[in-house]
């Protein structure tokens, strides 16, 4: 359960008055685990380390918020807009996240295991070493965002807008990229591997005879 004295803090006293908190009691982790924060403006809001666990953030808005190693895990952020925020290396495993606008957004070695993201727009989102496991990126806007080295495994990206994505080194394993679109050959070829992934027939056929390795076991 959330801290009602931090709860009440962040509700009352304004992104000002809290991020004044943070920086005069940098040793206090805030808790705010299943707190309602839905529909709020945290503009510029330091919520780094913050336990958000089961947090509902939904529909709030965080342009260049600060939840760098936050536990966001099980949190709702459904059709938050997060433009060019700092999730580095933040817990967002299980969040519920439909629709988020995670535009220019760094989430670097970000958990985001077995979340769901169907709808999101992650354009120019910087992503690399991300754990996607098991992750929903059903239909998701990918153009210009930064996957290098993401590990994609068992995650379903069925019909996902790839353009200009970069893929470069990506463990996309028992993945679903049915129905990509904007994708390239040249694109998916610097994956690290596509083993047992879904594709559509002809962009497979033509993979397996380009780069046959990228469907050979990784793990020999």
């Amino acid at each position: 359960m959330a801290n009602p004295e931090h709860v009440e803090r962040l509700i009352k006293g304004g992104v000002g008055e809290w991020n004044k908190f943070r920086r005069t009691n940098q040793t206090i982790q805030p808790d705010l685990s299943g707190a309602d924060l839905s529909g709020y403006d945290f503009t510029g809001l330091d919520l780094s380390q913050a336990n958000l666990e089961g947090a509902d953030l939904s529909d709030a808005y965080l342009f260049h918020a600060n939840l760098t190693e936050a536990n966001l895990s099980e949190a709702i952020l459904t059709e938050a807009d997060i433009l060019e925020a700092n999730f580095i290396k933040a817990n967002l495993s299980h969040a519920t996240m439909v629709r988020v606008d995670l535009s220019g957004t760094g989430l670097i070695a970000c958990n985001l295991e077995e979340a769901n993201l169907e709808g999101a727009n992650l354009t120019r989102a910087s992503l690399p070493w991300a754990n996607f496991t098991g992750a929903n990126l059903f239909k998701t806007k990918l153009h210009l965002t930064d996957l290098r080295e993401a590990k994609l495994i068992r995650a379903n990206l069925q019909g996902a807008s790839l353009q200009d994505t970069s893929l470069t080194g990506a463990i996309i394993q028992e993945a679903n990229l049915l129905g990509v679109t904007n994708v390239s050959i040249d694109l998916l070829a610097k994956a690290n591997t596509l083993y047992h992934t879904q594709l559509d027939p002809e962009l497979k056929a033509q993979l397996l005879k380009d780069h046959p390795h990228l469907f050979e076991n990784p793990i020999p």
